[in-house]
C-alpha cells in the first residue's frame, strides 16, 4: 500500500500579493478565447440528458466484454443508490400476524425491518397447506407494485391491483410476498415516497436505495421461511414495480425468473426519484440493466399504449442479443398486450405461463390460468389497522441522522479491518461516483489557438477539447522567456473560481502565485472550468443552470455530471494536456473556493504531483459546502475528500485554510490510515 503521510495541515494562506514591474501581464484586451457571441460547444452544456432521451444499445463484442459489463452495472447500481459498501444488516427481523384463511389461500401481514428503525410493510399470500404434506416447500415469488393509486392496498375495477396476481400465485403454488414502495400504502406511516433533499442525497439516503434494500430484505425474508425452496424465487412486477424487478435481479443472482412488465424501454427511464439514482444513467441505461438477467429466465411484458410499445422491435433483440451470446436465446421472451399501461390479466397470465414454464414445467397449463378472485377487505391487508407502529421505528431526520453516523463509522471500520479490500471498495465507489477520469493523450486536442508574443514570453489562448466527453475547455497559458530546464514539473496548473480571469489583478497585471512560478521559470495554465469564465457567458449555460435548479430537472445527476464533478473532469484534462506536451507532471493548486475541487480532483490525477489545495471560507457544518459549494450525490457515502488522499497514495497534495476542526481530523485520519496499511 502506498503512503500518505506526506499530505500537510498548514494554516490559512492568502495569494493577494501583486508582483512588481517584472510581472507578466494579460495580453491585450482579456483572456476570452472565444470572440463575442462565439458559441462554447461543450456537450455537457449543449446536450442534457433526461429520463425520456432515446438511447441506442451497444451490442459488446464477446460475452467476456459483455459480463465485464454486466459486473460494472451491478457495482454502478449499488453505489449510485448508496449501498456500496453493503450496510451491515444484522440478524433477519420480522413479524408475520394476522393470518386470515380463505378457501384456496392464505394472506398475512408483515413487517420487515430493513434499516435499523425502518420498516417494509406488506402481505404475505401462501397456498392453503397440503394435509397429505404438510412439510411442503413452494417457490417464491416478489411482487412490488408501480406508482398506481392506493398501491398494494387498491381496492378498485382497474384489474392492475396487486392483489389479482398475489392471490393467483398463491393459489398456483407460489408463495408471494407483496410489499409497499417506500411511502405508498401503509408504508406512508413511515417515510415520505419522496423523501431527502441534497443533503441526504450525499450520503445516499435516497428513495431508490431504500428500495432496492427493502427487496434485497424482502428476498432474504422470503427465503428464510420454512415453505419457501431458497433457491427457486422469482420477482415480477409493473411499472414503477417494474424498475424495482430488474434493479433487484441485475444485483442479485438469487432471483431465478423475473418478468418486468410495461418498463424497459430506450427511450423512457422511468419518471419517478424512486427509479432514478443520480450517477445510474450516465453512461448506461434500462435496456443494460434489464439484460444483466441473461441468461436466466426473462420475460419482458408490453404495451402497444404506452413507452413499450416498440419492445419486439427494439428492446427484446438487444436483450436477446445478450442471451444469444450464452447460447441461450430461449430463455428471454416478450409478449405485447394491446392495452394502455397495465398489468392487466393478460399481462399476468403471461408471467404465470412463464414462471410455470420455470418452476413447474411437469404441470399443465391449465394449472396456471386465472381464476376469479375476491379481495379481501383493506383492513384484512392493511399492517397497521390493529397493529401499532413498532416503538422502535425512528422518524425521518433521527433515521437519516442514524444512517449517516453508521456510514461515516463503515469507512472507517473498512479501514481498520478490511485494509486488504478497503482501498479497492472505497476507490471503485469514489470513480463511479464522481465518474470522470484522467483521458488519454490520444483522446486531447486543442483548437482557436491563439499566441501572443510579450517579450521574450509567449501567452497562448486556446479551447482544450476531449473529444469522448465532449468538453470544450477555455484555457490560457502564460511560458516565460526562460524556462527552468531542471524544474520536475511541467506547468503549474492554478484554479481560481471565476476561471482564468481571476488571476489578473489592476493593470492586467498577473497575480501571485502565478507571477512567482512564472518569475521561476514554470510554466503556469489556466482554465475556466465548468460554469466558470466563459461558461458562463455562453448562451447554453442558462439551459443548464436552470435544468439543476430547485425548480428545474428533479433527475439532472442521474443523467449528467453535477458542476463539481464536471470541474473536476476539467483539471484532470487539463493536468493531463500538461503532462503530454510537456512530458513532465502537472502541480496543480487550487485557490480559496477551487480547493475543493482540487482536492476531489487530487485521487484521480495521476498525472500530477505537490498539488495543494486552499480550503478557506468552506462551511463543513451539518454538510453545508458539500451542498451548496462541491455537490455531487453520494460524495460523502464514498468517503470524499478522506477516499482522495487514500487513492492519491505518495502524491503528495498541501492542504491548507480548513478553519473545521472535524474535517482537519478527518483528512488527518485519511493520512494515518494510509500509514496503517504499510505505504512507504
Amino acid at each position: 500500500m502506498r503512503g500518505f503521510w506526506n499530505v500537510m495541515m498548514l494554516p490559512i494562506l492568502l495569494f493577494s500579493c501583486l508582483m512588481g514591474g517584472s510581472a507578466m501581464s494579460a495580453p491585450a484586451g482579456n483572456l476570452n478565447v472565444l470572440a463575442d457571441g462565439e458559441r462554447l460547444q461543450d456537450r455537457r452544456m449543449t446536450d442534457l440528458k433526461t429520463h425520456d432521451t432515446p438511447w441506442t444499445f451497444q451490442k459488446p463484442a464477446s460475452l467476456d466484454e459483455w459480463k465485464n459489463k454486466r459486473d460494472r452495472i451491478r457495482r454502478k447500481i449499488l453505489i449510485s443508490c448508496g449501498l456500496w459498501p453493503m450496510p451491515e444488516s444484522g440478524q433477519l427481523k420480522y413479524e408475520i400476524f394476522e393470518k386470515k384463511e380463505n378457501e384456496d389461500y392464505t394472506v398475512e401481514k408483515v413487517l420487515l425491518e430493513t434499516f435499523p428503525g425502518y420498516y417494509a410493510t406488506g402481505n404475505l399470500y401462501r397456498p392453503k397447506p397440503d394435509p397429505a404434506n404438510p412439510s411442503r416447500r413452494y417457490p417464491g415469488v416478489l411482487c412490488p407494485h408501480g406508482h398506481w393509486t392506493n398501491a398494494r392496498l387498491a381496492h378498485t375495477a382497474d384489474d392492475s391491483v396487486l392483489a389479482a396476481r398475489s392471490i393467483s400465485f398463491a393459489r398456483q403454488g407460489y408463495v408471494c410476498f407483496a410489499y409497499d414502495m417506500v411511502g405508498y400504502s401503509d408504508n406512508k406511516a413511515l417515510l415520505d415516497h419522496n423523501f431527502g433533499g441534497r443533503r441526504e442525497a450525499l450520503w445516499g439516503i435516497i428513495p431508490a436505495g431504500f428500495q432496492l434494500y427493502t427487496s434485497l430484505k424482502a428476498l432474504d425474508f422470503l427465503r428464510s421461511l420454512p415453505d419457501v425452496e431458497p433457491k427457486r424465487i422469482a420477482c415480477t412486477g409493473a411499472s414503477g414495480g417494474g424498475t424495482q424487478t430488474f434493479l433487484l435481479y441485475a444485483v442479485d443472482e438469487r432471483i431465478k425468473a423475473a418478468a418486468p412488465v410495461n418498463m424497459i424501454s430506450a427511450h423512457m427511464q422511468g419518471g419517478c426519484k424512486c427509479e432514478n439514482a443520480p450517477q445510474l444513467r450516465l453512461d448506461i441505461n434500462n435496456m443494460d440493466i434489464g439484460a444483466t438477467m441473461a441468461p436466466r429466465p426473462l420475460m419482458l411484458v408490453c404495451a402497444t399504449g404506452d413507452w413499450t410499445k416498440n419492445t419486439p422491435e427494439v428492446e427484446y433483440p438487444a436483450i436477446r442479443s445478450i442471451y444469444e451470446l450464452y447460447r441461450k436465446p430461449d430463455l428471454v421472451a416478450c409478449h405485447l398486450v394491446d392495452a394502455e399501461h397495465n398489468y392487466n390479466k393478460e399481462s399476468r397470465q403471461a408471467v404465470y405461463n412463464w414462471f410455470a414454464r420455470v418452476f413447474y414445467h411437469d404441470r399443465p397449463q391449465s394449472d396456471f390460468v386465472e381464476k376469479d378472485y375476491v379481495m379481501d377487505p383493506t383492513p384484512d391487508l392493511s399492517v397497521f389497522a390493529k397493529h401499532p407502529i413498532p416503538e422502535d421505528a425512528l422518524k425521518p431526520e433521527q433515521l437519516f441522522e442514524a444512517l449517516r453516523v453508521s456510514r461515516e463509522k463503515q469507512l472507517w471500520d473498512y479501514l481498520e479491518k478490511f485494509k486488504p479490500s478497503a482501498m479497492e471498495i472505497y476507490s471503485e465507489a469514489y470513480r463511479e461516483t464522481l465518474a470522470v477520469k484522467e483521458p488519454e493523450f490520444t483522446e486531447i486536442s486543442t483548437s482557436h489557438n491563439q499566441r501572443i508574443p510579450q517579450g521574450e514570453a509567449t501567452v497562448e489562448k486556446f479551447l482544450l477539447e476531449n473529444e469522448s466527453t465532449g468538453q470544450a475547455v477555455p484555457a490560457v497559458l502564460w511560458t516565460p522567456g526562460k524556462l527552468d530546464n531542471q524544474r520536475e514539473i511541467g506547468a503549474v496548473l492554478l484554479i481560481h473560481p471565476e476561471g482564468k480571469s481571476g488571476l489578473i489583478g489592476e493593470g492586467g497585471i498577473l497575480k501571485e502565485p502565478a507571477a512567482r512560478h512564472i518569475e521561476k521559470g514554470i510554466p503556469v495554465l489556466s482554465i475556466d472550468c465548468l460554469g466558470t469564465g466563459e461558461f458562463i457567458r455562453d448562451a447554453s449555460w442558462a439551459a443548464r443552470a436552470k435544468a439543476q435548479s430547485a425548480t428545474g430537472y428533479a433527475h439532472f445527476a442521474t443523467y449528467n455530471l453535477t458542476d463539481t464533478a464536471g470541474r473536476v473532469q476539467d483539471i484532470l484534462l487539463a493536468e493531463t494536456w500538461i503532462a503530454k506536451k510537456f512530458g513532465k507532471p502537472a502541480k496543480i493548486i487550487g485557490l480559496p473556493g477551487a480547493g475543493g475541487w482540487v482536492l476531489l480532483a487530487h485521487g484521480l490525477a495521476e498525472n500530477s504531483m505537490e498539488n495543494e489545495a486552499d480550503l478557506s471560507n468552506l462551511d463543513f457544518s451539518n454538510d453545508h459546502c458539500f451542498v451548496e459549494d462541491l455537490y455531487i450525490p453520494n460524495l460523502r457515502r464514498c468517503g470524499d475528500f478522506a477516499t482522495s488522499i487514500l487513492l492519491a497514495g505518495n502524491r503528495s497534495i498541501r492542504i491548507q485554510g480548513c478553519a473545521d476542526p472535524a474535517m482537519n481530523d478527518r483528512l488527518k485520519r485519511a493520512m494515518d490510515a494510509g500509514v496503517a496499511s504499510g505505504g512507504d
